[in-house]
């Protein structure tokens, strides 16, 4: 007789039909809890990014560290917001800065005219006045040429890098500056052998090493600058040492920052731009830039470009 078995097929397929769509629920329940607690990274993620503004950069995920495709995401995320947060600082700074020295010869240029339009004045006086003017509108014009040589500093292209013969740029760019050098009473040296060759731009170099012995003209009162090229393996060095005054060793880290200068009071001519100028110059080489310097024993400024 097959009653048993018959019988015992009737139970298991009951049971399969009780048991089915239970196993179901609790798979489906328990897989979308599963991933609701692997996917709740992500939605802070979004619900971040949604949020996200130029206020709120400092904002960060803080997620503890997984070792999966979802930690390396929210390690990564908190990364890129540090470097947002970084940049816009840094513009933010910026635009203070270049407002703050833009705003100054503005304002000494509205002063001028304020005062010499109070009254009737002397032939002379007018003179004098278009003269402070000329000043004023000079400075105004040299901070906006450094601004846009930074900004073309920071978007040279390594395609457009050709040979450079480096050792006959110093001796032009000592032969251009000598003469100011003698005006000032100070003495301008050069070391640099035949056969010194880098792979970069030109102009770029020039302005580079312009730059630096501007700012070593500028702060040396007595003795000279003595510039030494040479090979060393795979890289060529520039060194420019100073007689001058040297910097205190708490300005030594921020003298590359734009608009910065040492002298708190400004009474030196110029934007704080320069050396910001030649760092980027520099690093859109390849290169790196090192200081020694300390009060009264002058400074000294390595550049390392990597040889052509």
């Amino acid at each position: 007789s097959l009653a048993q078995i018959d019988d015992t097929l009737r139970r298991l397929a009951a049971a399969l039909l009780i048991a089915g769509p239970l196993l179901a629920c609790l798979s489906g329940g328990g897989g979308y809890l599963l991933a609701t607690r692997a996917l709740a990274p992500i939605d802070k993620i979004i619900r971040t990014a949604e949020g996200m503004s130029a206020k709120a950069l400092h904002e960060r995920l803080d997620l503890p560290y997984t070792d999966d495709e979802v930690g390396r995401l929210a390690v990564t995320f908190d990364a890129m917001m540090a470097r947002l947060d970084a940049a816009f600082q840094r513009e933010r700074r910026f635009t203070a800065d270049a407002s703050h020295e833009l705003r100054t010869p503005l304002a000494a240029m509205q002063a001028i005219l304020g005062v010499t339009r109070s009254e009737r004045r002397s032939p002379s006086e007018y003179e004098r006045a278009l003269d402070d003017l000329e000043a004023e509108t000079g400075r105004l014009h040299g901070l906006v040429e450094e601004m846009l040589r930074l900004a073309r500093g920071e978007a040279l292209d390594p395609a457009a890098y050709e040979p450079v013969d480096l050792s006959t740029l110093l001796g032009d760019i000592g032969e251009a500056l000598q003469p100011r050098a003698l005006a000032q009473g100070l003495w301008l040296h050069i070391e640099a052998p035949a056969g010194l060759v880098v792979l970069g731009h030109r102009d770029r170099l020039i302005g580079l090493f312009m730059n630096m012995l501007d700012n070593a003209l500028k702060y040396t009162a007595h003795g000279g600058i003595t510039i030494r090229a040479a090979r060393h393996g795979c890289e060529v060095r520039v060194t420019i040492a100073d007689t001058g005054v040297g910097i205190p060793s708490e300005h030594v880290p921020r003298i590359f920052n734009r608009f910065y200068r040492v002298d708190p009071a400004r009474s030196t001519r110029g934007a704080g731009l320069g050396l910001a100028i030649v760092l980027d110059v520099v690093q859109a080489h390849g290169g790196a830039i090192d200081v020694d310097s300390a009060p009264g024993r002058g400074t000294t400024f390595t550049v390392r470009l990597p040889a052509g």
